[in-house]
């Protein structure tokens, strides 16, 4: 008979052939191991002589003191001790994860600000202690629904601290009219903003945000598209369409786009994180606090933001 390793051939054998193995090993002798395993002395035999046919081998062999196991099943024993140890790991991991439940956070977010939150929001979850399982509501007044407990925390647009609730105000959010500079090349750089052609609000639009900006607009000024989202306003501006109000934030750090005029201080919106005053804060939402604080410092504002430990 041809010897082959066993590692070679671990993934073809049976556990349950290689767990009588180690017993029968570790037991000494088959009517032992039988009496572990709470099963009969002639399926110990019928599951070991199935482990010698599956790996090619022989696994024991008679000596002067009885059964020994051959190069062979030292081997074996040696690779069926780690994967036993590594089962039962695995096992304790498991329980120990069962006996900590997931926390659970609910995220309400300016609907304005969703997409351009969500890489943070996301490295906040993977970067957290414990596994935390985020809901995100993208929403047009996020601090209502932190009120109606439809969420623990917002991050909110608001001129001012709602009544019953607290937390902190990140900065100011600046607006300046932005178009592609593939858009500019062909009508023209440097006319002002008015001559351009915008990409406004459409009147169905709920953003209050969205809603400032195109009241500050003319009324003659000409429509290139009408939008009801902040994702379809920044991408028509980024399609070449038009001109539109975007954060300033973000399309600062875009090459593609160019601003067409300054900023336009009476359409800044405080960015503030928020919870409900009579809720005391539980350790996800603590630690949503302290790092988003972190986060959004270094997105809006850079150059005042601390360095992170």
């Amino acid at each position: 008979m041809t010897q082959t390793d066993p590692s070679a051939t671990v993934s073809a054998m049976d556990w349950d052939n290689l767990r009588v193995f180690l017993a029968a090993v570790h037991a000494g002798n088959y009517s032992a191991a039988a009496k572990r395993l709470r099963i009969d002395r002639t399926t110990v035999g019928r599951k070991l002589d199935r482990l010698e046919r599956q790996l090619g081998v022989r696994l024991f062999e008679q000596g002067a003191e009885g059964y020994h196991p051959t190069a062979a099943g030292r081997r074996a024993l040696e690779i069926a001790d780690a994967m036993e140890r590594l089962t039962e790991g695995l096992a304790g991991e498991l329980r120990d994860e069962a006996s900590q439940p997931m926390d659970r956070l609910r995220i309400a977010v300016a609907a304005e600000l969703e997409t351009e939150l969500m890489p943070d929001i996301a490295a906040f979850a993977a970067a957290a202690d414990r596994p935390v399982q985020v809901s995100i509501q993208s929403t047009a007044d996020p601090a209502e629904s932190v009120v109606q407990r439809k969420s623990d925390i917002g991050l909110c647009l608001t001129d001012h601290r709602p009544d019953h609730l607290r937390g902190r105000r990140i900065g100011t959010l600046r607006q300046a009219p932005y178009a592609s500079r593939a858009y500019l090349a062909r009508h023209g750089d440097g006319r002002p903003a008015a001559a351009y052609d915008w990409v406004r609000c459409s009147g169905w639009s709920r953003l209050p945000a969205m809603r400032r900006w195109d009241a500050a607009l003319g009324d003659d000024v000409g429509v290139a598209a009408l939008v009801d989202s902040w994702p379809a306003l920044r991408r028509a501006v980024e399609l070449d369409v038009g001109v539109a109000y975007l954060w300033t934030f973000i399309a600062d750090r875009l090459p593609h786009l160019a601003a067409v005029a300054p900023v336009e201080d009476s359409l800044g919106a405080d960015l503030w994180i928020l919870v409900r005053d009579d809720v005391p804060m539980d350790r996800p939402t603590r630690a949503f606090m302290e790092d988003m604080t972190t986060r959004l410092d270094r997105l809006i504002c850079p150059e005042s933001a601390p360095t992170p430990p």
